[in-house]
């Protein structure tokens, strides 16, 4: 379970600090922390287009 914490954690850019990955995973967390970070806002983005498309068809 620390696991998928952990991930949480990385992914969504929270970044508690109090697991730390060891060697070479911390490459690959800094992977998945940029990947989170790029979702997240295209996400918001393409919500935010949406909505504005939605409310401007009146």
């Amino acid at each position: 379970m620390d696991c998928v914490y952990f991930s949480f954690t990385t992914y969504t850019t929270l970044g508690m600090g109090d697991i730390e990955p060891i060697g070479d995973l911390r490459y690959l967390t800094g992977l998945e922390s940029l990947t989170g970070l790029v979702l997240i806002t295209w996400s918001a983005s393409f919500l935010y287009l949406e909505m504005t498309r939605y409310w401007d068809r009146d």
